[in-house]
């Protein structure tokens, strides 16, 4: 960890984010005259306030590395899915919280990791994974991989005489009789599509996932290093003007491809006819969109279809991007929707300059004051926290490099800080999130930073109970019957008005799957207790506050009913 939030400032991140609406409009910038304008200190004065959603962090598994992405089989709900970054495949049982080894990658051609030869930091290894979309008839199953660069590669912009840092290998893989809930009898490595040369260790995006076309979308940085220019800190592999402003390589784009084809010129995919640039003597047919410095990561929102990236930028602004086929989004001319500056060997800077170009800016963005690498998510679609319901959820991997990183949210409008019932700030790095069969959320981090050790955890964002107006919602009570037998409910309650002490009046309870079980809402039959750890009460001005609180069930009442015993206020 020595040295690690200066280098990952200066060296290998940055971000770039302003105003988040989920939908197809986007600001594109008009051609204008090139203007190299004034340094900005600072970018976006304003600061990211906590919002009003109040939900906890439940730590579900334990004893990884550095999990980065978490995603079920396509129409299960049972399991999620998590790629770590040292080459592990988890199997997560959301019903028991139990984790297996379902694939260990390792194997001599990948790279070590340790980019400056110890433990100290690195941005190659499993970086994303996808199960296609009928999986379940195909067992077919990609990856995204860091390998040494001993053989040619599809793609590279590596000089002559001199050597790739390593190459990035999207690969196939075959699930011998794939099920929803088993795992697979066998693994078959098929092979790999492509292979990408990579200048550097750093920037090498990772995220595959399919669209709602069927199509596989694979993002790439830009190459690594900084400023994205040769010439620049001693860097090869990045061209005059850089890869991110250069579609007819794969580097700093987003490339669109049909994994059962095969017009590539591999003849290992296929090239979908309606992609953007297909025909262009200049354009790689494979670039979706471009103009990206590390996108780190990207989700399609499962009601829309609408394919939200994150980009990190580099030492001022993060920012989240609607993408459009074709769209170009600025890197390295711009980080977010400023100018930038590369500034030689120096570190680069955003000024209010101008661009002659037409880019499409962000739709949120934020700069270096909240964060140092943004983190994406998904647009939420679950149902357990109605409040969250359309909103993209991301975060920043550490404010300050110190291991506090951050949740945030955005219908478009601001960004807000997710307000932690149990915690001031998560307590961790964060490195990755996830989405279940439920399309309920998960964060993913660890305590160093790093991709070593044994401290990543798996955490799902769960709501609290809720008192407002006459009702009071408690989203999973454990109950215990008096025969042993233990269910899950989701059970609201009427407040009793007039009562003294107050009494809550049972309404509705419809049961739940084992793997929405929270303990921290308890009702036993044999004791008449109902416990409830985190309840959010809002006063007449909005503000929340949080208790924990014990009813009683009073007794020989026609209708279930409990009466507060004691509360105390715990944020």
């Amino acid at each position: 960890m020595k040295f690690l939030y200066p280098l990952l400032t200066l060296l290998l991140l940055g971000t770039a984010l302003d105003g988040l609406a989920i939908n197809t409009d986007q600001n594109t910038a008009e051609t204008s005259v090139n203007s190299a304008g004034e340094r900005i200190d600072n970018p976006i004065p304003d600061p990211i306030q906590k919002g009003s959603i109040r939900l906890r962090l439940k730590q579900i598994a334990t004893g990884l590395t550095a999990p980065n992405w978490a995603v079920p089989i396509p129409g299960a709900t049972e399991h999620l899915y998590v790629s770590d970054q040292d080459r592990k495949l988890w199997r997560i049982d959301l019903a028991t919280n139990k984790k297996e080894i379902l694939i260990d990658f390792f194997s001599s051609n990948q790279v070590p990791l340790g980019a400056f030869g110890d433990e100290s930091y690195d941005e190659r290894g499993f970086l994303g994974f996808a199960f296609h979309p009928q999986y379940i008839d195909n067992g077919l199953f990609y990856t995204y991989d860091s390998e040494i660069a001993i053989n040619a590669s599809d793609f590279s912009t590596i000089p002559p005489s001199t050597t790739a840092d390593h190459r990035s290998v999207i690969t196939e893989w075959r699930f011998v009789s794939p099920s929803l809930n088993d795992p697979p009898a066998a693994i078959e490595r098929v092979r790999d599509l492509l292979t990408i040369d990579q200048p550097q260790f750093n920037h090498n995006g990772g995220a595959l996932n399919f669209g709602p076309d069927g199509m596989l979308y694979i993002a790439l940085g830009d190459g690594g290093g900084a400023d994205d220019r040769d010439g620049q800190n001693s860097m090869i592999g990045h061209g005059d003007d850089g890869n991110g402003q250069n579609p007819g390589n794969p580097l700093g784009s987003l490339l669109r491809i049909n994994p059962l084809g095969n017009n590539s010129s591999n003849g290992k995919y296929g090239i979908p006819a309606d992609n953007p640039f297909v025909g262009s003597n200049t354009m790689l047919s494979e670039t979706y969109a471009y103009g990206f410095r590390n996108p780190f990561r990207f989700s399609f929102d499962s009601q829309t279809g609408a394919l939200v990236l994150a980009d990190v930028g580099q030492n001022d602004i993060e920012e989240v991007n609607l993408i459009q086929p074709g769209g170009n989004y600025g890197w390295g001319l711009k980080e977010g929707s400023f100018r930038f500056e590369p500034n030689g060997n120096d570190p680069g800077f955003v000024t209010d300059g101008t661009v002659a170009g037409n880019f499409i800016d962000p739709l949120i963005q934020y700069d270096h004051d909240e964060g140092i690498a943004i983190i994406g998510g998904f647009v939420y679609r679950g149902n357990a926290i109605p409040a969250l319901q359309g909103k993209y959820v991301f975060g920043d991997t550490a404010r300050t490099g110190n291991a506090d990183g951050r949740i945030f949210y955005s219908d478009g409008s601001e960004i807000l800080e997710l307000d932690l019932a149990d915690r001031d700030q998560p307590g961790f790095w964060i490195l990755g999130f996830g989405q279940d069969g439920d399309g309920e959320l998960y964060v993913l981090g660890n305590t160093t930073g790093t991709p070593f050790g044994t401290t990543g955890a798996v955490y799902k964002l769960v709501p609290n109970a809720n008192f407002e107006g006459n009702l009071l919602e408690i989203p999973a009570v454990n109950v215990t019957l008096t025969s042993g037998e233990n269910m899950i409910y989701h059970a609201r309650l009427q407040h009793l008005s007039g009562s003294d002490p107050m009494r809550f009046e049972l309404i509705d309870a419809e049961i739940l799957a084992d793997r929405f079980r929270d303990d921290s809402a308890t009702f036993d039959q044999s004791t008449g207790k109902l416990s409830l750890s985190f309840i959010n009460v809002a006063d007449s001005n909005g503000q929340i506050f949080t208790y924990s609180v014990e009813l009683q069930q009073v007794p020989e009442q026609s209708n279930l009913t409990f009466e507060l015993k004691q509360f105390e206020r715990i944020k």
